[in-house]
């Protein structure tokens, strides 16, 4: 797709579509489109070229790659209080068990986990400074 504003909405409703297809639980699938809608948004802010969806699941995880043609990595900020922005990957990392880049960092990656009783989510950031998810 185009590197378009419009298309964070149009990756949003698609991942819904196939996800509802995939008769994936309630849960995840919300989770998903969140972070489509991240994932999708930072390519076409910070990316170059354009932009890729891929979703793939198992019994267990779906795993969302957003590609575009820059190498330079997506990596998460700290934003202050007032930041009106910058808490994308932040909200991935809480949302996901993983998330990372891979191919030369032109791909975001995040698994999201399947389950049909989601577990309590206990998961810190890297610094003890940050809240928790």
């Amino acid at each position: 797709m185009e590197p378009v504003d419009r298309h964070v909405a149009q990756a949003r409703r698609t991942t819904a579509t196939v996800l509802k297809l995939w008769s994936l639980p309630d849960t995840p699938a919300a989770d998903a489109q969140l972070v489509v809608s991240e994932l999708v948004s930072n390519a076409i802010i910070h990316g170059s070229g354009d932009v890729r969806l891929r979703l793939r699941h198992d019994d267990h995880e779906l795993q969302i790659r957003v590609t575009d043609d820059s190498t330079a990595p997506a990596r998460r900020r700290r934003a202050s209080a007032t930041d009106l922005d910058g808490r994308g990957l932040y909200l991935v990392g809480c949302l996901s068990l993983r998330w990372g880049v891979a191919d030369g960092g032109r791909t975001t990656y995040a698994i999201i986990p399947i389950l049909t009783e989601a577990p309590p989510r206990h998961r810190t950031m890297q610094s003890s400074t940050d809240p928790t998810c």
